[in-house]
């Protein structure tokens, strides 16, 4: 199984905002213009392809945006440089087979390269209702806990960051 990490393009929009809806509440609604706005402030829009089958896809921003996200909010309140994954999707058919790791990977090797002098690269996961899965899976990717905070949107969410440095 070869997974080719892409930049997303329009193009995708389709099927990249119908998998989307498919996991909300887990991400947010983004449909139509929601999609555009939250592209339009990506510095890395990435796309997720299991021998030409759509996997997943990813949109990250940096700081300094006007951007109404009150956990990318924290981040800006909190870090002069960083990377901000604001969300990461993947098809279900595709649990467990890597997809989220290479899109991790690749955010990670292209934000060192956009922002270099980032402190962290963050995000956030659901603590309240608790989402182990994702716990586990952002530990085993060395990213830890900052602080637990409550949402405007009534969930608590742990801001999760990992230092953004070079690989060799």
């Amino acid at each position: 199984m070869a997974i080719d990490i892409r930049s997303m393009t329009p193009d995708d929009f389709p099927w990249v905002i119908a998998l989307n809806q498919q996991h909300v509440p887990a991400v947010s609604d983004a449909e139509g213009e929601r999609f555009s706005y939250l592209f339009e402030r990506s510095a890395i829009a990435l796309t997720a392809w299991v021998d030409e089958v759509r996997a997943g896809f990813s949109l990250t921003m940096t700081h300094g945006l006007k951007y109404d996200s009150t956990n990318y909010q924290w981040f800006s309140d909190n870090y002069g440089n960083f990377i901000y994954l604001d969300r990461v999707v993947v098809d279900e058919s595709f649990h467990r087979h890597g997809i989220g790791r290479a899109l991790y990977l690749e955010t990670e090797r292209r934000g060192v390269k956009h922002v270099p002098d980032a402190e962290i690269f963050g995000l956030e996961v659901n603590v309240e209702p608790r989402n182990d899965v994702s716990l586990a899976f952002h530990q085993r990717l060395g990213f830890y806990e900052l602080v637990q905070r409550p949402t405007p949107y009534g969930i608590v969410v742990a801001m999760m960051g990992k230092p953004l440095t070079p690989k060799a």
